[in-house]
């Protein structure tokens, strides 16, 4: 690269980091970081350390970086876990830079780190506290490292390196489990496809397989292990088929319980008694109302269809090009012999997670965000291919380079105009700035946030809130709060009449309730006409309005008299 373009790549990359930065440093609203990416480690950091809260599902889920973000919580700082994120992006970028560099070079390179950086899913992440880039730079690394192993099978240190990571994304979050399946089966198979002699070489195959398997396993046994000695299922609350938790000690409200105790019986009993939620493709045909051959066309939809925040249109969004330049390498690679092996590989590895994800899912792209880096390789490499190809053909440089700038301008611009509206949506200059307070930017951006501080304040010390129907949003709640949606059905099913199911609220602590009113009216309609009953009743003489506001209220729970 010239001095001139190595000053313009700087100044592009150093431009975009301090966008991404003025972004993220605004208190944290994301629904992810409000119900457990923070919300456990402030758990955390109140208690001392890392305990067992049963309660919170989530608090078993597994949680190397949610352990990272603890850091900053202890000293009170709730911004920096975003920038902890992000940083997990940046190196993912680098680590596609560097792997793109090393085959086609330092330009190349730059642009398929920018070209990562800005797609509007990585954008919005960077600037959230969750845990999906570390998933990403950690599978990447295992991807990378698997391929650079295919092609020296003596530097067994790669292989190594790639179980490692494998097992570091399992220890971030439970979807690693698919790309830890999909890389299982792939490095073997690709190792014996690059082999002559294929028969003689079948027992090595099986060999590479296992190490790549055990060790990943390996790295992710301590979250294993624990979710065995606490619940009896080391892939708690998934694997409810293989794995059973350990059974409920109790097998109906009890007086004795604690309300934490009870939380915890309530879900293990919704886990038990709940209805199993629709398939994939039932819920597309009955949730989102499409037909089957447009549900059957969402592998190619969520390159071009995402919107965040809409489960419908796959709570995210990526960029069309990520698809069609690929598919275009198909023909172009081919034209200039490039990397078939390679090439097969990521685009077996992104097919194989999209087809997994969309037959057992209802699809959402945070889920297959793995796929992202090696399809960004995969871009790259359609564009270099397509100079040469214009170049072999006759086409002047200057044709080229234009053809190479025009192709990487179609990428960028819709990533630079959904970042421009996400800038509009965060609003973070008024709180950069000073302008707005702390206090002010939660109430301006979580609907729910006013009542949120009303209940801060009229709950006493010793006494406890319910939280229901809020999406399991318990970070901004400074009391003794337990936001599990089960506790009051299953206080309302096992009660004989309103005064019981009073008694027994007020029997846990609870002296207060707080929902979103709507999801909660919509809940007793669909009940048991008996528990109906119970609950209007319970709401009629044992239920007082403390606030209200956008839709979502306080209420105090009063003792019934003797």
């Amino acid at each position: 690269m010239s001095t001139s373009t190595k000053t313009a790549f700087a100044a592009a990359y150093a431009l975009w980091i301090g966008f991404v930065l003025v972004l993220a440093s605004v208190p944290p609203v994301s629904r992810d970081a409000l119900t457990h990416h923070l919300a456990v480690p402030k758990l955390w950091a109140e208690a001392g350390g890392i305990v067992e809260i049963p309660h919170v599902l989530f608090s078993y889920y597994p949680q190397l970086l949610d352990v990272l973000y603890t850091l900053p919580m202890l000293a009170g700082n709730d911004i920096a876990p975003k920038y902890l994120h992000f940083l997990f992006g940046l190196l993912t970028a680098v680590m596609i830079f560097l792997f793109v560099r090393r085959r086609i070079g330092s330009a190349w390179g730059a642009i398929a780190g920018l070209m990562y950086l800005t797609i509007p899913l990585i954008t919005k992440l960077s600037v959230t506290v969750y845990v999906d880039l570390g998933l990403m730079c950690f599978t990447t690394a295992a991807i990378f490292s698997a391929v650079i192993w295919l092609e020296d099978t003596s530097r067994i240190r790669w292989l190594l390196i790639a179980a490692v990571c494998s097992g570091l994304a399992l220890s971030t979050k439970y979807n690693a489990l698919v790309s830890f399946v999909i890389l299982g089966l792939l490095v073997p198979l690709f190792y014996l496809r690059t082999r002559d002699d294929k028969k003689s070489e079948q027992i090595n195959t099986v060999k590479y397989g296992l190490v790549f398997g055990i060790i990943s396993l390996l790295v992710f046994s301590p979250w294993m292990i624990r979710n065995i000695a606490l619940t009896g299922n080391p892939i708690y609350p998934l694997g409810a088929g293989p794995f059973q938790a350990t059974p409920l000690e109790a097998t109906a409200y009890s007086d004795e319980m604690s309300a934490e105790e009870h939380a915890e019986f309530a879900i293990r009993e919704q886990m038990v008694n709940g209805e199993k939620a629709l398939g994939p493709l039932l819920t597309r045909k009955f949730v989102h109302e499409e037909s089957l051959p447009y549900t059957l066309l969402i592998p190619a939809r969520v390159f071009y269809e995402g919107r965040d925040d809409s489960p419908k249109y796959f709570d995210g969004r990526l960029n069309a090009l990520l698809l069609i330049l690929p598919l275009l390498l198909i023909y172009l690679g081919r034209q200039v012999g490039f990397r078939p092996v390679e090439s097969s590989f990521f685009g077996a590895y992104a097919v194989l997670m999209v087809f997994l994800v969309f037959m057992t899912k209802d699809m959402r792209i945070r889920w297959i965000s793995t796929i992202v880096p090696p399809l960004i390789v995969l871009s790259t490499y359609s564009i270099y291919a397509m100079h040469r190809w214009l170049l072999s053909s006759g086409r002047s440089p200057r044709v080229a380079n234009g053809a190479v700038a025009g192709v990487v301008a179609l990428f960028l611009v819709p990533n630079l105009a959904y970042a421009a509206s996400l800038l509009g949506k965060i609003d973070p200059l008024p709180y950069v700035t000073g302008q707005q307070s702390y206090e002010a930017y939660r109430r301006a951006h979580l609907p729910e946030y006013g009542v949120v501080a009303v209940a801060n304040e009229a709950v006493a010390e010793d006494g406890k809130l319910l939280v229901l129907h809020m999406g399991y949003r318990s970070y901004y709640f400074d009391v003794d709060a337990i936001v599990v949606n089960a506790v009051f059905a299953s206080l309302a099913a096992s009660s004989s009449s309103a005064t019981e199911l009073a008694e027994r609220l007020r029997r846990l602590g609870y002296t207060h309730i707080f929902t979103r009113d709507d999801f909660f009216l919509n809940w007793l309609d669909s009940t048991d006409e008996s528990v109906k009953r119970r609950v209007t009743e319970f709401l009629e003489q044992y239920v007082v309005p403390v606030a209200g506001e956008n839709g979502f209220g306080l209420y105090e729970v009063v003792s019934p008299q003797p």
